[in-house]
């Protein structure tokens, strides 16, 4: 073999070990680049530097501000009343906006079922008197042995069907309140509690009857009033019954005093919400029905929850996460189960313990870069 060919066989050979080599390691870089992208990392000092971190915090409960509602007729001191008898309205006693007491007349109704009760009074009672000489003459005659005791029997009982016939007739012209013997037909609306002419929807010559469910005046005692606020479903663990409750409305400065009245059992499931109902006295009558009214609810007393700023939670729109640091220094993004939107602090029901340090500022940025690394 001359030098030349010497020469060709090395080069051969050189180039074998070379591909080999090539071939060998282009799995292991691979390899150690999947091992990269999957191990996590903590960010660099630099990046830090652009993060503020913070303690998740157990303390009382807050109060719930800003919520929305009406001021609305307190329903338990308000009356739609209706007619009791058929007939014509013949006068209105009142107008919308009047103060009345209780048992004030508001509206007079000319109704045959008066006229009708007087003479069913009038009936019985001649019947009555008549009854009551029969048995007594039956008396008489029983004594002197000159009445059979069927027609004695026949007279006691004709008379006490007249003092019954009559009782009823008494308890007729009692709830038309009439008195008996009273001329006239005419049958008075009136008011069972004292309170403010709200709405009237009588007018003179209607025709009116009992079968209509149709109030004619509707009374209301506005000295106590009620606002019904929608709080979402979450913020629930923060209400009680009896709980302080401050509400303002545009018409004046001052806010004024109530309490939670009633928790509603049914979420809204439109809007998540539930409906909360709140009274409060309005003795001068400065609160008026159908009022925008903006209401702050108390912190409940022995409720204890946990917090963290509002600024370190993350949502993708169906759940949320936070970014936990670890000890050694790493971030872990943890996902949390959220509660009552507390303004600057949301409540955490579940997924972190008091004490634990997250990511309160910069979290999105951190969770961007842990992303891309």
């Amino acid at each position: 073999m001359n030098g030349s060919e010497r020469l060709l066989v090395l080069l051969l050979v050189c180039v074998s070990a070379v591909a080999c080599l090539g071939g060998c390691s282009g799995p292991r870089v691979a390899s150690g680049e999947a091992d990269a992208k999957d191990e996590p990392r903590a960010l660099t000092p630099e990046q830090l530097t652009f993060l503020k971190f913070g303690r998740v915090t157990e303390s009382g409960a807050t109060e719930l501000a800003n919520l929305s509602g009406m001021i609305d007729f307190d329903e338990q001191h308000t009356t739609r009343l209706a007619a009791t008898v058929a007939g014509r309205v013949a006068e209105l006693l009142v107008q919308v906006g009047d103060r009345v007491t209780a048992d004030q007349p508001l509206v007079a109704i000319d109704s045959p079922e008066v006229r009708a009760a007087q003479a069913d009074y009038v009936h019985s009672s001649a019947d009555l008197l008549v009854a009551k000489k029969a048995a007594e003459r039956a008396e008489r005659l029983k004594v002197a042995s000159a009445i059979s005791g069927k027609d004695f029997l026949q007279a006691t009982a004709d008379a006490q069907k007249a003092e019954a016939d009559l009782a009823r007739a008494e308890a007729e012209l009692e709830r038309l309140r009439v008195k008996p013997g009273e001329a006239g037909s005419r049958y008075l609306l009136r008011a069972p509690f004292s309170g403010t002419v709200v709405e009237r929807r009588a007018s003179v010559g209607m025709e009116v009857g009992t079968e209509s469910s149709e109030p004619l005046v509707v009374v209301s005692d506005l000295s106590r009033v009620r606002v019904v606020v929608r709080v979402p479903e979450r913020q629930l663990g923060l209400v009680r019954s009896g709980q302080e409750a401050r509400i303002r409305v545009d018409a004046y400065p001052q806010e004024f005093a109530g309490e939670v009245d009633q928790i509603g059992d049914v979420v809204d499931d439109a809007t998540q919400t539930v409906p909360v109902r709140c009274v409060l006295a309005n003795a001068d009558h400065l609160l008026k029905p159908a009022m925008f009214a903006r209401v702050t609810l108390g912190a409940v007393q022995g409720v204890h929850v946990l917090t963290v700023p509002a600024t370190a939670v993350l949502s993708d729109g169906q759940s949320y996460h936070v970014l936990v640091r670890a000890s050694d220094g790493r971030l872990e993004k943890r996902p949390i189960e959220v509660g009552a939107d507390l303004g600057a602090n949301v409540q955490v029901l579940s997924g972190l313990k008091a004490g634990e340090e997250i990511v309160s500022e910069g979290a999105i940025f951190a969770a961007r870069e842990l992303s891309d690394s």
